[in-house]
């Protein structure tokens, strides 16, 4: 779906540049904004494609993978969205045809929302909206700051908009299904959002807008019933924004009253992403190697596995590569450096100044005055969510569209002059002129021919995944998809998918047993080969990619052990581990993958060193303590091994499989009761476990509760009643019980 969006916006917006360019070409002249807030808007994706040319890899920061948030291009066309939208909302009336449009489409994901909330979130799933919150606006955070704002425009419109009572009626259920849904999702930035948009309106209402209508005879008749003032509803929403951010404990049983709501409703939504200290610090970090340009937009991601701090490996995240810090404008410092930083603040405070001044200058008009509160509170949420957290693509272009309607509010009113520049006379001016438009045409082109691009090249590749997830696809089918999603686009995250699928038919060709043995051989070498080739090919394309380097890594791993011990092997695993090590030195996955390169190069000391390295990093790393259970049993120390499982267990206490290994180290050693207690264990969590089952009926017996396994033979035998050793050891109990 995001890909979907991002690739009609990239298109759209193309299309809509080539329309306009040619409109403006009949036309003759230009009617252009001026002021210096429309200079910061040119020069911020200017910077953003310095930063980007000049980051590794440059593509991913250009474009990214498809015109994701904060690359190059989407800025591009997120500035050229104001820009355009101060130009095309040029009077009133496509304002309030927008804003009705706005008001519409929030309306109708309400209704998609409440049906999927209380239906369940198995309705309407069409493909794409899992769960209770899924919806087509964006994830639930999104949704909730939608919910937020629709809330906001609602108590404005009535309280500013004469009416009907049938359509004040409407208005009041449509301000009700939005605070309730907002207090359902409950996104803690969406109540500090809407208590400072209460504040706002409050006193707007009660200082400002009372100014206008002093006189009207519809105030005088609304000032004598409570909840048809325009301060009503803007008091209730603050109250209900301030209680959920207090969010006070209910009880102790219940918790808090947004656990209260959650229960209620059955939607559970939970919002991970790094604190501010943690951008803070992961910014000041790439400053101090890139300060002027920073990393390169969208690469946050990169330099947050690079420097994030090792506690984060005590959380249930350590192994996630945040794309965004703790909000979109906050990342912007570590991607786009100084420069970028200073170029984000300049707008801010022309855009605050420029608020303030058209303030001051409200006009007479309540249509335009409305119009113009609107996108000012409009404009201000969507920048302020911005700094609080990451929106999608949807809540961005929204952001840059409002504020080209507020610009262009501040035209129609005069706060912002405008210049006519004339493109076709003289000839110099034409010369000049039919140059930009080629070039600029040239470019939407481009851009618009990349992003379809890039969007087939993900369809392509979501059908390998898909495929790849059914178990009768052959693999010949998968390959198929992934070279078309590489035509159309290499990116390294195919090349990746690539190597691991050729890994894959290189284990099958040899591992088969039909088949003529020359031929098997022959697959297998060339599938080899293919998977080291695709892999090194990601490399190439990003070598900043922490999973390039992996994927690189484990297939030399894979070939270093015998029968195969192809000669460099070893040499170029350890070095595309090492390489993966500088781009994420804190992840303990890292030593651990070198431990497992040592057992196959038959150095077993070295690898309990990595091993030890790894539990260093992350304590409770299970996986670490699997492969030193593994190592221990090789090394016949079986208390050692017992002592891993152990901790294992306690760290995976919902894994069987564990439990049942713990039992038969334990049954190996001689402590049947532990046995009995691990094996026990695994049947709690897996009731038909029918191993777990046979070695505790073999562990009863050797502490003497014949009886109980007896039971667990003769209940085993209802599952497997062909299995002779069961029937065997029935016969054995029935025989020698006495004698036991």
């Amino acid at each position: 779906m995001e890909v979907a969006k991002s690739a009609l916006f990239s298109f759209g917006m193309s299309v809509v540049v080539l329309v306009f360019l040619f409109e403006i070409w009949q036309e003759g002249k230009l009617n252009l904004p001026w002021h210096p807030l429309i200079l910061t808007v040119v020069l911020l994706p200017l910077v953003y494609a310095l930063s980007a040319v000049l980051s590794t890899p440059s593509s991913l920061s250009l474009l990214g993978y498809n015109f994701e948030v904060g690359t190059f291009g989407f800025m591009l066309f997120g500035s050229i969205a104001l820009v355009l939208s101060i130009m095309i909302f040029s009077n009133t009336s496509r304002i309030l045809q927008a804003l009705g449009v706005f008001f519409v489409s929030i309306s109708m994901i309400i209704l998609f929302t409440s049906i999927k909330i209380i239906f369940g979130g198995d309705i309407l799933v069409l493909g794409n909206f899992v769960g209770k919150a899924g919806n087509p606006l964006g994830n639930w955070t999104d949704l909730a700051i939608s919910f937020g704002l629709f809330s906001t425009i609602t108590a404005l419109v009535l309280g500013m908009v004469t009416m009907k009572s049938s359509f004040r009626i409407i208005g009041y259920v449509a301000f009700a299904f939005g605070v309730i849904l907002s207090i359902i999702l409950n996104f803690l930035i969406t109540f500090i959002l809407t208590l400072l948009a209460s504040i706002f309106l409050f006193f707007y209402f009660s200082k400002i807008e009372k100014h206008f209508f002093s006189t009207a005879s519809n105030l005088s008749t609304a000032s004598n019933r409570l909840f048809l003032r325009p301060t009503f509803l803007p008091i209730i929403l603050g109250v209900i924004s301030l209680v959920f951010l207090i969010n006070p404990t209910v009880s102790k049983t219940q918790g808090t009253l947004g656990d209260v709501i959650s229960k209620v409703s059955g939607v559970q939504n939970i919002d991970v992403r790094p604190s501010l200290s943690a951008t803070l610090n992961v910014s000041k970090a790439v400053l101090s190697q890139d300060g002027l340009l920073g990393s390169g937009p969208n690469t946050f991601g990169q330099d947050w596995l690079v420097y994030k701090s090792i506690d984060v490996n005590t959380t249930p995240f350590w192994a996630t590569s945040f794309p965004f810090g703790v909000g979109f404008i906050p990342t912007q410092i570590a991607t786009t450096g100084l420069l970028g930083s200073v170029l984000w603040i300049i707008f801010f405070a022309l855009l605050v100044l420029l608020m303030a001044r058209a303030l001051s200058r409200l006009p007479e008009s309540r249509n335009e005055r409305f119009i113009l509160i609107s996108t000012l509170l409009l404009t201000i949420l969507l920048w302020l969510s911005c700094f609080l957290y990451t929106p999608s693509i949807t809540i961005l272009i929204l952001t840059f569209i409002f504020t080209g309607m507020f610009l262009a509010v501040c035209v129609k009113t005069g706060v912002v002059p405008c210049r006519v520049i004339v493109v076709n006379h003289p000839v110099q001016t034409r010369f000049v002129s039919i140059i930009l438009i080629a070039l600029i045409v040239l470019g939407a082109l481009f851009l618009g021919w990349t992003g379809a691009n890039r969007t087939i090249s993900v369809f392509y590749f979501k059908k390998a995944i898909d495929l790849s997830n059914n178990a009768d696809t052959s693999l010949v089918e998968i390959e198929d998809r992934l070279h078309k999603a590489i035509k159309f686009s290499p990116l390294d995250r195919y090349y990746v998918a690539l190597s691991r699928l050729y890994f894959t038919k290189a284990q099958v060709a040899a591992s088969a047993t039909t088949g003529i043995p020359t031929e098997n051989k022959a697959i297998f070498e060339d599938s080899l080969k293919k998977s080291i080739g695709s892999a090194k090919y990601a490399v190439d394309l990003n070598p900043n990619g922490y999973d390039n380097w992996i994927a690189l890594g484990m297939v030399y791993s894979a070939i270093v052990p015998p029968p195969l011990s192809i000669d460099g092997a070893y040499e170029n695993a350890q070095l595309a581990f090492s390489e993966a090590r500088l781009k994420n030195p804190t992840n303990p996955e890292v030593p651990l993958l070198f431990a497992n390169l040592e057992i196959n190069h038959g150095d077993i000391n070295a690898a309990r060193s990595f091993i030890r390295r790894a539990l260093a990093l992350k304590e409770d790393y299970a996986n670490a303590y699997l492969m030193l259970a593994r190592l221990e049993i090789q090394a016949g120390n079986t208390s050692g091994a017992i002592a891993s499982a152990e901790r294992l267990a306690a760290l995976v206490p919902n894994n069987p499989g564990i439990y049942f290994e713990l039992g038969l180290l334990k049954y190996s050693n001689k402590d049947y009761t532990g046995a009995v207690d691990a094996f026990n264990q695994a049947l709690v969590l897996t009731p038909d476990y029918a191993n777990a089952k046979y070695y505790l009926g073999l562990a009863l017996v050797q502490i003497g509760r014949l009886d109980e396994a007896r039971a667990q033979f003769e209940a085993l035998l209802l599952t497997n009643p062909d299995s002779a050793e069961v029937r065997s050891m029935i016969e054995f109990l029935n025989k020698n019980s006495s004698h036991l």
